[in-house]
């Protein structure tokens, strides 16, 4: 998973991610973090057939309204913004809903959905997909990190969420983290391809009466979504 090198300060001053955050660990050894997950009723899920999952957290849309509205509310709490985050969050393929919408979110790790060592990042999600999850809409992503301070310190999230490119071309999701020196919201790697060990954890919608869609028509995401 890529860190980004600088974060959005309190007053707009951007200072290296890596300094404000004080890393001790990389993120990819609090990613591997092997824990149960609260967010499926049993492991080892047979991934073949639909599956039941209880709801980690409901979080509500549309609270804020656009990019900067958001930055300003990170800014504001504290929460520092990784550049390709940052980056992202201001892109035209990253939606904002016009209305207040909930969403229930379920957490479950690689593993959970029957990983066994490794998987692409598009397998992952056909897996999540085959057991009745969806990908979240890319806004869950701010929203949920506004919501979630109290994070436990080493904890990486990542958003399961249509990758946006940056300017630079890289397909780019988001991921929540607390590495000791203040939560964080930071990109992490979209592409396809990218290999994700069976103990990263990622953050999964709950199917809702209106079907959510990850991104709509989004010409610069890869074509791996849940659709």
């Amino acid at each position: 998973m890529r860190l980004q090198r600088r974060s959005r300060c309190a007053r707009g001053v951007r200072t290296p991610l890596v300094m404000g955050l004080g890393l001790a660990v990389s993120l990819s050894a609090a990613l591997a973090h092997d824990e149960s997950m609260p967010g499926a009723r049993s492991s080892g899920l047979n991934v073949s057939r639909p599956a039941h999952f209880e709801i980690w957290r409901t979080i509500t849309l549309g609270t804020y309204k656009g990019v900067d509205a958001y930055r300003g509310a990170l800014d504001s709490a504290g929460i520092k913004i990784g550049n390709a985050a940052d980056e992202i969050l201001g892109r035209p393929a990253f939606p904002y809903t016009g209305m207040k919408t909930d969403v229930e979110l379920a957490l479950l790790s690689a593993a959970d959905l029957g990983v066994e060592s490794e998987s692409s990042l598009s397998d992952l999600y056909k897996r999540a997909k085959q057991v009745g999850l969806e990908l979240c809409p890319a806004e869950v992503a701010p929203q949920l990190r506004l919501d979630y301070r109290n994070q436990p310190l080493g904890e990486a999230l990542n958003i399961a969420m249509e990758p946006v490119a940056t300017h630079s071309g890289e397909p780019t999701i988001l991921a929540l983290v607390n590495f000791g020196t203040g939560l964080a919201l930071i990109g992490s790697d979209g592409r396809s391809e990218f290999m994700v060990p069976r103990t990263w954890r990622f953050v999964f919608a709950l199917p809702t009466r209106g079907r959510l869609e990850a991104m709509g028509d989004n010409p610069q995401s890869p074509a791996f979504g849940l659709d």
